[in-house]
Order: C-alpha cells, then sequence, then structure tokens
C-alpha cells in the first residue's frame, strides 16, 4: 500500500515538473507573458504614485518639488509603456500608450514651468493638469481593452474592422453590379 501511494506522488511530480519544464514556451506566449508582467507593474506604479501624489501635504513648502519628483517618475514609466512591444491581439493600445506618454510629457514639462520659478503659474498649472488628464483618460482606455470592454463616454468613437472575408464579399458583389452595367460593344 505504501509503495503504491509512493508510485502516484512521483508520478504526480514527474507529471508536474514535465508541464511546468518539458513543454517549451511559444515566442508568442513569451512576449504575451512579458507584456502582462509590464501592465501589472505599470498598473501597481500608477496605484503608488496616486497615493504618493494624494498624500502631499500641500501646506509643505517641499510639496512642489515632491510632486515633481513625482511627475518624473510617471513620465520615465509611461515612456516606457509606450516602447513596450505589444502582442497582436493588443495592437489598439499602440497609439493610445503613445498618445498617453506625449501627453503625460507635455504634463509634467507644464508643471515644471508651473513652479519650478518658485512662483506658482496658474495657467501653466492649469494646462499641466489637462494634459495629466488626458494621459490618465487613454491609460484608462488602454484598460477598458485589457479586459475587453468598450470604453463610454463623450468624444469616444469606436471603429469595428469589417471581416476579412465579408469585405471581400461586398466587394466583389460591389464589382459584379459595375461589370454588369458596362455596355459591351460588339466588333
Amino acid at each position: 500500500m505504501n509503495k503504491n501511494k509512493h508510485f502516484i506522488i512521483i508520478a504526480i511530480l514527474t507529471t508536474m515538473l514535465c508541464m511546468s519544464g518539458c513543454n517549451s514556451t511559444t515566442d508568442k506566449e513569451k512576449e504575451l507573458a512579458d507584456f502582462s508582467a509590464s501592465i501589472s507593474n505599470f498598473t501597481s506604479m500608477i496605484k503608488t504614485a496616486d497615493e504618493q501624489i494624494n498624500a502631499l501635504d500641500v501646506s509643505n513648502s517641499e510639496s512642489p518639488k515632491q510632486l515633481l519628483e513625482i511627475l518624473d517618475g510617471l513620465d520615465a514609466e509611461f515612456k516606457n509603456l509606450a516602447e513596450l512591444t505589444v502582442p497582436e491581439q493588443y495592437k489598439s493600445i499602440e497609439d493610445l500608450a503613445d498618445e498617453a506618454s506625449t501627453n503625460m510629457s507635455d504634463a509634467v514639462s507644464f508643471y515644471h514651468n508651473a513652479y519650478d520659478t518658485g512662483i506658482y503659474n496658474k495657467e501653466d498649472a492649469d494646462i499641466a493638469y489637462q494634459y495629466y488628464t488626458r494621459a490618465m483618460t487613454r491609460i484608462q482606455y488602454i484598460g477598458y481593452i485589457l479586459v475587453g470592454e468598450v470604453p463610454e463616454g463623450e468624444n469616444i468613437t469606436i471603429q469595428e474592422e469589417l471581416m476579412e472575408n465579408k469585405f471581400l464579399d461586398k466587394l466583389l458583389h460591389d464589382n459584379e453590379e459595375n461589370i454588369e452595367s458596362i455596355p459591351i460593344e460588339n466588333e
């Protein structure tokens, strides 16, 4: 009886080892795993930065400097996001990531203009906030796409792709109508 238990345990362990190590992962699976890990790290970083920004004491004279440091870190992370290799099934987020990065860079630049001189510049801070909001909105859209939801809100348009075969059917059908309407001259 003991022998059978050992055999079963060894068989289970061997199967588990083969499942984890014997099957080599494809390049696509590795790309997806790397992408997933990068998105997870980016999400954690966003949450941490948000907590740090919300924890700033606005009465502290060092808070503008601390804010700029947090935003500089965000800018670097957004640039990393824009440079990620995106798996084929998520290619639609590439442009959003690029736009988010550009908007975050613009936001950080205007925040520096608003605070670096030591004299608060409200106009630059307002512009910075608009860029920051745009960047975060694009990140929200990326999140929707990654979980398979359709983003909702003002100024959002969804472009549905036609399946290739339906497109070809339509194209062929349209051409048949055009061919029938072409007069044929007898020689």
